[in-house]
């Protein structure tokens, strides 16, 4: 650790000249970063800050003016203490330089006997060099141990976990919104780590670079690179070496985004390996018409007047690797039966771990309503999964444009999926509207910077007082802006209505009865809620 004033103090080499500490006794704990020993006056315009001085008082000689003046000026240079000796030279320190140490809690300490001040700095040197060495070897440490694991492919939660374990500190990992991501708690349980967490984060305002912050001294830096940052990690209980641990947090930062970009890497990669023909088809790869009903031919989709997309989306364990694969094996077959039962000509592919993306072909004298009944009613008979849900896009009239088909059905079957409420047999973009868009959009940076630009001061407002502005918000939206409606559905006299509206008003420097107001926080609101 670097020495401060309080361990140079307890140190052999000082004791020896029985110290006392005059002022500054509540800055003992100021770390030194060097020791001068110098009895010239104009000694700080050679200072460049938290330098501890030792002197034998001939700089204090003079006028208690004079006295007062050299002490003012070593504290204007960010001088962290004074260490003066008492003796034949100065018996006492001057009552001016005194009282002017003790107004500014400027550390400065007397010895009584005579110290051997080259022992004092060769013990300091000795622990500020010791202190860099630990650092530099810490930060080695730090820097194998991320660079391994991002080798490895580590996820998210282990390179949290490695960055907590290292920094001897809980460690959590938020996006934009305040959701926590990834946690690992240390000394304490996970319910009291993240007790009313997006309240208390709210608290701690975000900054550029690393530092603490907040009410309660978060240790906190920014993760994504510069423009596109996504999240944020936080170390509530940071330790005393903040140096230290600034440089491991920005490192997990890294290696978190780097892991995402990975990640990302990897999904593309396994949708073109699985996905096969229908990973080029959405990625317009594939040319033009001819090459793309050739290739679908030979894949064994059958003639059809039209071709639509679909997607099912099921439950995937996320506990083990093993799991989901069994998983997505299982949603395989079960769809390879219910097309086989169904008798539907489709092409079939896994895209991620949890969707199938169908690719269906619809008969000269059919429709496309009919083969997608047929198909969800096959589904529903085989219960090899315990929750399906079919998404699908609307009928194309070729291959190529199919490929439009298949984005939405994958969209709709995810949002759907999520809704968790019974539907239809199959899906449509009509069923979900603009639920379905903020579903899609939620997790992307920009979205969530819309979120926390339109609601952070009312959310922030909420998070110090209370008052249940936000859910009054929340039901002025539902009314359509209509005060009438919101003073019967809300239960509360209209004086006390309109009152609380100018106050939301003011927290969020909006005017309510603005159209365009109701419509950008209608459309947070909505993406707010949906990612509680």
């Amino acid at each position: 650790m670097i020495p401060t004033i309080r361990s140079i103090l307890a140190g052999p080499a000082v004791q020896a000249g029985q110290p006392e500490v005059l002022s500054g006794s509540g800055r003992l704990d100021r770390p030194v970063r060097w020791v001068h020993v110098s009895e010239v006056r104009e000694v700080a315009d050679l200072l460049e800050g938290d330098e501890l001085l030792l002197s034998t008082g001939l700089a204090m000689r003079g006028t208690e003016a004079e006295a007062a003046d050299y002490v003012a000026a070593l504290m204007a240079a960010g001088a962290a203490g004074l260490i003066v000796e008492l003796g034949d030279q100065l018996p006492s320190v001057p009552a001016a330089a005194l009282e002017l140490a003790r107004s500014a809690d400027f550390p400065l300490v007397v010895l009584h006997r005579q110290a051997r001040f080259v022992l004092i700095t060769e013990e300091v040197h000795r622990g500020i060099v010791a202190d860099r060495f630990d650092f530099v070897r810490f930060a080695q440490d730090v820097h194998e141990t991320f660079t391994a694991l991002s080798l490895e492919g580590a996820g998210i939660e282990e390179l949290v976990r490695a960055g907590a374990e290292m920094a001897g500190s809980s460690m959590v990992l938020e996006d934009l919104n305040r959701r926590v991501v990834a946690f690992h708690a240390i000394g304490r349980p996970a319910e009291g780590l993240l007790a009313d967490w997006e309240r208390r984060s709210r608290l701690c305002p975000r900054r550029e670079g690393t530092g603490l912050g907040g009410l309660e001294g978060w240790l906190t830096t920014v993760v994504g690179t510069h423009g596109h940052e996504w999240g944020r990690l936080v170390v509530p209980n940071p330790a005393a070496d903040q140096q230290r641990l600034g440089m491991l947090v920005e490192r997990v930062a890294q290696a978190v985004e780097l892991s995402r970009m990975i990640e990302r890497d990897q999904q593309s990669v396994q949708l073109q390996a699985q996905g096969g023909f229908l990973s080029e088809l959405l990625d317009g790869r594939l040319g033009d018409e001819a090459t793309a009903v050739t290739r679908a031919r030979a894949l064994g989709l059958g003639p059809g007047s039209s071709y639509v997309g679909a997607a099912v989306q099921a439950d995937v364990p996320a506990d083990e690797a093993a799991g989901a694969h069994r998983a997505q094996r299982r949603l395989g077959e079960r769809v390879a039966r219910a097309l086989t039962v169904s008798r539907q000509s489709a092409i079939a592919g896994v895209v991620g771990d949890d969707q199938m993306v169908l690719l269906l072909a619809v008969p000269g004298r059919s429709t496309a309503d009919a083969v997608l009944t047929a198909f969800a009613d096959a589904m529903r008979l085989d219960p090899g999964l315990a929750r399906v849900t079919i998404g699908v896009g609307s009928a194309e009239a070729d291959l190529l444009s199919a490929s439009r088909s298949l984005r939405t059905a994958q969209h709709v079957a995810r949002v759907a999926h999520e809704a968790l409420v019974p539907g239809p047999a199959y899906f449509r973009q009509a069923d979900i509207r603009l639920h379905g868009l903020i579903a899609q959009l939620h997790d992307d940076p920009r979205v969530q910077s819309f979120v926390e630009a339109e609601l952070d001061p009312l959310l922030a407002y909420e998070a110090r007082h209370g008052g249940g502005l936000l859910e009054l918000l929340r039901q002025f939206l539902a009314a359509g802006g209509n005060k009438s409606r919101l003073a019967r559905t809300s239960h509360r006299s209209r004086p006390a209505l309109y009152a609380k509206l100018a106050q939301i008003e003011k927290v969020l420097g909006v005017r309510l009865d603005d159209p365009s107001s109701q419509l950008s926080l209608g459309v947070a609101m909505l993406a707010h809620d949906h990612a509680r």
